[in-house]
């Protein structure tokens, strides 16, 4: 690999001070015209391209771009994540910037961390996931004008660029797969109220609901995590004869899978489970899980694009806005699947 040219070795060649280079590079009047003439041809021949990192500095910018993980997505409870952190740090690296990620370790936190960044120049920009009514962070970035992007819309919707997953739509998808074969009571489980996408999901499954002339489902708010859906499935298999649980994220219906096994019921037969997000393994789950998709890797590309585009923007706008459909990815665990005969047959010894 060819080495970078350097301030340092433009100096060495034309035997002058790192300083001089510098200045002539810069068209500082303080360099004799014919030495910042001599400096700048070979600086053109020799290809040198200034430090992405040293032009951020002399800028007052950071040459950074924050990702703030929330709880608990600093556990990467969504493969989203994941898929941001990577297609955003390559198209940073693309324009000579970098990728910083800050992960607040309580919710209360996040504001004071958000305030941190911005005070103390850590990042030029954020990207912010798990948008909630009334959001401290995003009312502090736009009180300081900084350039944010949000996964989620907020309070705001025209005072900043944002991309956003329908999580309504999930939920209808969600409730009418499962009122294919509904046997019992319907229930819903989704993230604590007041974030934004959940209380869309619920929304739009309870919008559904009522359109199908379905019973009122159950609802359950919880955190997004395989400890809780086994802990909520517990409770609703004591509760609720064969139950139809839709949840919002596939983690969730993991934990719904445990608590099958520990109950000793099956899913199909026993109950039926739609979850979300299409989380890798979800397929190979016994039933395979029945979910929604939302093709990760394309969002985390749009929401790198959008974040790049605004640093180019005034804090004025117009901003960018963007809204995702999910689609359903039918398998077999919304289903109920009757025994064979055979099988009954060997069931009854």
């Amino acid at each position: 690999m060819q080495k970078r040219v350097s301030l340092k070795m433009l100096a060495e060649k034309l035997k002058v001070d790192i300083s001089t280079v510098s200045r002539a590079l810069r068209d500082d009047p303080r360099v004799k015209p014919e030495t910042r003439a001599t400096v700048q041809a070979l600086a053109r021949r020799l290809d040198y391209r200034p430090n992405a990192a040293a032009r951020a500095l002399k800028a007052g910018q950071s040459g950074r771009i924050a990702v703030l993980l929330s709880p608990p997505q600093q556990r990467f409870a969504s493969p989203i994540f994941l898929e941001l952190l990577s297609t955003l740090d390559q198209h940073l690296r693309d324009t000579g910037r970098n990728l910083a990620v800050f992960a607040a370790r309580t919710r209360d936190e996040e504001a004071e961390l958000v305030r941190q960044i911005i005070d103390e120049g850590l990042a030029d920009g954020l990207v912010l996931g798990r948008t909630r009514k009334n959001d401290p962070r995003v009312e502090f970035l736009l009180r300081r004008g900084a350039p944010f992007v949000t996964l989620g819309r907020t309070d705001w919707p025209d005072a900043h660029p944002w991309v956003e997953i329908d999580y309504a739509v999930a939920g209808r998808i969600a409730v009418r797969a499962l009122a294919e074969n509904l046997q019992g009571r319907l229930h819903v489980i989704a993230a604590p109220e007041g974030l934004n996408f959940a209380d869309y999901y619920v929304s739009g499954a309870l919008a559904e609901a009522e359109r199908m002339k379905l019973p009122p489902p159950s609802l359950w708010r919880v955190e997004m995590t395989e400890d809780e859906g086994e802990r909520v499935a517990r409770q609703i298999l004591v509760q609720s004869p064969n139950p139809a649980l839709a949840c919002i994220q596939d983690s969730l219906a993991f934990g719904v899978y445990r608590a099958a096994t520990a109950a000793r019921v099956i899913v199909g037969r026993d109950l039926t489970v739609f979850g979300g997000q299409n989380f890798p393994g979800s397929e190979h789950t016994s039933p395979p899980l029945s979910t929604f998709s939302t093709e990760d890797r394309s969002i985390a590309d749009l929401l790198s694009q959008v974040m790049l585009r605004r640093l180019d923007q005034t804090a004025t706008g117009p901003f960018e806005t963007h809204t995702v459909r999910p689609t359903a990815v039918l398998r077999q665990s919304h289903l109920v699947t009757r025994p064979e005969p055979a099988d009954m047959i060997t069931q009854n010894g």
